[in-house]
């Protein structure tokens, strides 16, 4: 797994908390470019496809497909990183190897050098968009329903679409290292896996309670802490990738 820097992690834990959001913030446009050339030039296993918003925004997004899928999943990545990145990186392919076709999402971004919490989380809407976007084109592809694995701010993120869309075609949902709590959880319609390590960031630890009083009204939800795992997950790849692939693996359409 790629090193995570501990000052990327610290600006991390400041930026994801999943709250309301107003749409002022935009996107660092030339920063994300720079990621697709850089992505793109490094690819090996997939295709590099553009998706369009519904407001017209377009983004990349990294696509692996597998003959005879068990499933499709989206994956959404953490705050400044790309779809290739890190865990996200890694899941994209290991899902990819267990049978589902992957749809990793390039998420807006900010400069490098933005460290306001407040401003990450403006771009929520944008990122509901691209999530809203990465559905439709699974579905066009004859998924009707798909799963979604988070990590860090993608966490957030997804949060925030899924408010506001409680029963959007999903068959579960995998949210890594989540900070904070599910406020005002909507009735899900489909299963949650909650996992965070032992040693993460105490933003995720120790609302952690709060959060699984909130999936035990959720049918076939589980949380599970990673025992190496450190903060975002980093050091429990392992275990991630081996519950997460359980976990799609029992919830997935048949």
């Amino acid at each position: 797994m790629r090193t995570i820097s501990l000052s990327m992690l610290l600006v991390a834990a400041l930026l994801f908390v999943a709250v309301e959001a107003t749409p002022e913030a935009l996107p660092d446009v030339q920063r994300e470019k720079r990621h697709a050339e850089q992505v793109i030039a490094s690819l090996v296993v997939g295709d590099a496809v553009w998706l369009t918003t519904a407001t017209g925004g377009r983004f990349l997004g990294l696509f692996v497909d597998v003959p005879r899928p068990k499933g499709a999943v989206i994956l959404t990545h953490g705050p400044g990183w790309h779809p290739d990145y890190g865990l996200t990186g890694e899941l994209r392919l290991a899902l990819a190897d267990r049978g589902y076709v992957t749809l990793s999402l390039q998420m807006p971004v900010l400069a490098a050098d933005e460290e306001d919490g407040a401003k990450y989380r403006e771009l929520y809407p944008q990122a509901s968009e691209r999530i809203a976007a990465g559905v439709r084109l699974l579905q066009e592809k004859g998924f009707a329903r798909v799963a979604i694995v988070s990590h860090a701010m993608g966490s957030g993120m997804t949060y925030h679409w899924l408010k506001r869309s409680p029963q959007a075609p999903l068959f579960a949902w995998v949210a890594l290292s989540f900070y904070g709590s599910f406020d005002d959880m909507p009735k899900l319609a489909f299963p949650v896996l909650d996992m965070f390590g032992a040693d993460d960031y105490r933003g995720i630890r120790w609302p952690a309670s709060g959060r699984k009083r909130m999936l035990d009204r959720v049918d076939g939800s589980k949380q599970i802490e990673v025992a190496d795992g450190g903060w975002f997950l980093a050091g429990g790849t392992a275990a991630v990738l081996r519950e997460v692939a359980a976990f799609l693996d029992a919830k997935a359409p048949r």
